[in-house]
């Protein structure tokens, strides 16, 4: 075996409930795990001692947008309506090409050492991110290339105020996509999909052309849905319709698109986006902060539909931590429904992992069983936060694991069969130089932001006059 881990507790996810084995052995060779179950003396020229660690598969982020993770703090606390336009538009609009590289670089970086080992990464010149971030970090990626049309400068925009479209611009996103598609078509530790932005973002003309490529390649579209007041009135002032009714008339809804949010959507809108077989990824903390609103993911499970979780991007959450993005989902459903029980620990831990890797169409990912791809994680149980840690009468480290885990209690992140994070340590990051590199750029965006940033008048403006912020 090339890594085996010996003498440790597993959650496998090998049944319905969790599989979870209290005194066992994994092991790992050529990429996939070869065998998972009761200890046992496992041989390996890697030899990791699972005492007193818990042993599980990687976290999944169905849904990221890494590249802004270098405005992570600049648009919170503001209203929805501001959010893009006036919080973090006049900020992201001095980036550079290299901003974006850095700023995945540190978010992947967070998301790697917080236990996430499959990243579903949507951003413009997705290509340039996977060749240059997640190839040479080792992280397992779906790539999605944004596909927007928008050419209006809209920080000073009304919201009722119609986006003007580019077809030059929506051609060249799509040329990009297709390169991207083409370039990793045969590499297993890459995939992709279709990425038009949101229905507000893209013609129609733009739309079909994508439903055709996504359908010829049987690929999954994956789109922003329904994600607030700013997109309804953009779409009911130029199209008459909901954002799901319209996407229904055009035939887009099926079993290969992945709606991300969904959070203004209605209970008939929901229904029928699971009939037709969509899945959906919540982002609780980024909707709960940029919206003030709980993404539907209760509401979707209990009509049968398949959801995973996302991160979003930082300047919403702050965040690219899928341990705080599963407590999160299940604090705040509990709250939507003044239910305590919605959302317990062992259905969140699902969503972060083996359902995760269903929304995002991954097969062989997501649990622990042998022939599997061995994307495994290891968690220090004996963390003060952490501890106690009982098998009898129960397993308290379930929900130990979503409501006290921070994410830092991970040792060891092996993707791919791959050791990436070794007790604690990367073994070819570079943590420091990167997080130089973050802080000096952000310096020098937020600087540059300030001006264009006043001009805009969100109301964050007078709060930072009157010395809160």
């Amino acid at each position: 075996m090339d890594i085996a881990i010996n003498n440790t507790k597993l959650i496998t996810f090998k049944s319905d409930g969790l599989g979870i084995i209290e005194e066992g052995a994994l092991g790992i060779e050529d990429g996939r795990i070869t065998y998972v179950g009761k200890n046992t003396k496992l041989d390996a020229d890697i030899v990791i001692d699972g005492h007193d660690k818990l042993t599980m598969p990687g976290l999944v982020n169905a849904h990221t947008h890494t590249g802004i993770t270098l405005l992570r703090g600049c648009a919170q606390d503001m209203p929805e309506i501001q959010w893009m336009n006036k919080g973090i538009g006049p900020f992201a609009q001095q980036m550079k090409a290299s901003d974006m590289l850095i700023g995945s670089k540190l978010g992947v970086m967070e998301g790697l050492r917080t236990g996430t080992t499959t990243f579903a990464e949507y951003s413009y010149d997705v290509g340039e991110l996977v060749e240059k971030v997640y190839k040479p970090f080792g992280a397992r990626v779906v790539a999605i290339e944004t596909l927007n049309e928008v050419i209006s400068k809209r920080a000073k925009m009304g919201p009722d105020e119609l986006y003007e479209f580019g077809s030059e611009k929506g051609e060249k996103c799509l040329k990009k996509a297709r390169k991207v598609a083409e370039r990793y078509k045969n590499d297993p530790m890459v995939d992709y999909m279709y990425g038009p932005q949101a229905l507000d973002m893209v013609s129609m003309d733009l739309l079909s052309k994508v439903k055709e490529l996504a359908d010829k390649e049987d690929k999954f579209i994956h789109m922003h849905i329904a994600q607030g007041e700013r997109e309804r009135r953009q779409i009911a002032n130029r199209y008459g319709k909901s954002t799901v009714e319209l996407l229904d008339d055009m035939g887009f809804l099926s079993e290969n698109f992945l709606a991300a949010h969904c959070h203004d959507t209605s209970v008939s809108e929901r229904s029928a986006l699971v009939e037709k077989g969509v899945k959906m990824v919540g982002c609780p903390s980024s909707i709960a902060m940029i919206d003030g609103i709980v993404p539907p993911v209760e509401d979707f499970l209990k009509l049968g539909g398949i959801v995973g979780l996302g991160s979003d991007q930082a300047p919403g959450p702050g965040t690219h931590n899928m341990f705080k993005e599963m407590r999160n989902a299940a604090l705040l459903s509990k709250v939507r429904h003044s239910d305590p029980t919605s959302m317990p620990s062992w259905k969140t831990l699902k969503l972060g992992t083996i359902e995760g890797a269903k929304a995002l169409g991954l097969k062989g990912l997501g649990a622990l069983k042998k022939g599997m791809l061995a994307d495994v994680i290891t968690i220090e149980l004996n963390r003060i936060n952490l501890v106690p840690s009982v098998n009898k009468p129960f397993h308290n480290f379930i929900p130990n694991l979503v409501y006290s885990s921070t994410g830092y209690e991970v040792d060891n992140v092996i993707i791919n069969g791959e050791l990436v994070l070794k007790d604690g340590e990367f073994l070819s990051i570079d943590e420091e130089k990167i997080k130089e590199q973050a802080q000096e750029r952000a310096e020098v965006i937020f600087e540059e932001g300030s001006i264009p940033w006043r001009e805009a008048g969100s109301d964050l403006v007078d709060i930072v006059d009157e010395g809160s912020l």
